[in-house]
């Protein structure tokens, strides 16, 4: 992942993830903003620098497709697209800070061994760590792709929520060389 592209429009949750040298993918999401902050922490931990996020109009209009990817294209938007507001951290300089102070740390927010604060985002509390499949019901397929399907299920011992559930063929992906991709999706999910 280069950079993230978000929506200008308001309550429009989509954005685009900007691949190196490989085509974008565009999501909808309802909680863009926490995921947003989410994968610029681990961005900064792994690059020592803030991942770039545009403000756009149209994500289709900067999301490089499989043909522009093949052809060399790749579209990202130019640099005065940039949201200066989402750089909320500093590079690790030696005898510096790597973290601007926090000004709104809230109760269920956690700090890090190198003192900056962690605030968990999609973390549901109580014994839900280890979920099986044998822990839902198959209500029905709501979606189907080349490499797999999405299953709207229902959680046995908590019978008023959904969720959606997604398989995949694990032949048809190695088959088709997306692991790298798959491998993203899932990280950006979680």
């Amino acid at each position: 992942m280069i950079a993230l592209s978000k929506s200008s429009q308001d309550g429009n949750g989509e954005f685009v993830v900007h691949v190196h040298n490989e085509y974008s993918y565009r999501f909808i999401c309802e909680q863009r903003d926490e995921l947003f902050e989410a994968l610029k922490a681990v961005y900064f931990k792994t690059a020592n620098k803030n991942l770039p996020i545009y403000s756009v109009s149209k994500c289709k209009d900067f999301a490089t497709s499989k043909k522009d990817a093949a052809a060399g294209n790749f579209k990202t938007p130019p640099e005065d697209f940039r949201v200066a507001s989402e750089d909320i951290y500093e590079p690790i300089v030696e005898g510096k800070s790597a973290h601007k102070a926090p000004t709104n740390v809230e109760p269920d927010d956690f700090p890090t061994d190198d003192g900056r604060v962690h605030r968990p985002t999609f973390v549901k509390q109580g014994n839900d760590k280890d979920v099986t499949l044998a822990d839902f019901n198959l209500l029905k397929v709501i979606g189907r792709g080349s490499f797999g399907k999405v299953f709207l299920v229902q959680k046995k011992n908590k019978p008023g929520e959904v969720y959606a559930m997604k398989s995949l063929r694990k032949d048809v992906i190695i088959d088709y060389d997306q692991i790298e991709s798959t491998k993203l999706e899932k990280d950006i999910l979680l």
